[in-house]
């Protein structure tokens, strides 16, 4: 999911969920909202593309328009979920700074399937193995 509701997002699901099963007619919802149909039109449509509203099409006062139906979700998929903060970084850099490839003179012309080949590389693969060998050692 990586579109981030936005202010306006909340605040139109949050209306929409007001009036349950039955919905609310999109032209009456941005009109009640103070709120331009362009922005409703393209906030309902978000809302519907992450599954928070179901619009279905109706005639309403003699025009074509959509019924918005809130779609009752848990807070937690509403809401910005907060980022745990990780005490211990998972990586140490400086376990990487002696990678052979960051010293290469072929680097620039170095990719899969050319002359220079990391998948052949015997820099590299030296360098792996010498990594794998530490690890193991560590761990008996």
């Amino acid at each position: 999911m990586p579109r981030r509701l936005s202010e306006l997002d909340k605040k139109i699901y949050k209306y929409a969920l007001k009036f349950g099963k039955k919905g609310i007619p999109q032209n009456v919802l941005w009109k009640e909202l103070g709120i331009t149909s362009r922005d409703a039109s393209r906030s309902l449509k978000k809302l519907e593309e992450l599954g928070f509203v179901e619009r279905i099409p109706i005639v309403h006062n003699g025009r074509k328009t959509f019924r918005i139906i809130a779609i009752p979700k848990p807070i937690e998929e509403f809401e910005e979920k907060k980022e745990k903060i990780i005490e211990k970084p998972l990586l140490d850099i400086r376990k990487f700074l002696d990678i052979p490839c960051l010293s290469c003179p072929y680097i620039d012309k170095c990719y899969e399937g050319g002359y220079y080949d990391p998948v052949i590389c015997d820099w590299l693969t030296e360098w792996l193995e010498k990594e794998i060998a530490k690890r193991r050692a560590r761990k008996k």
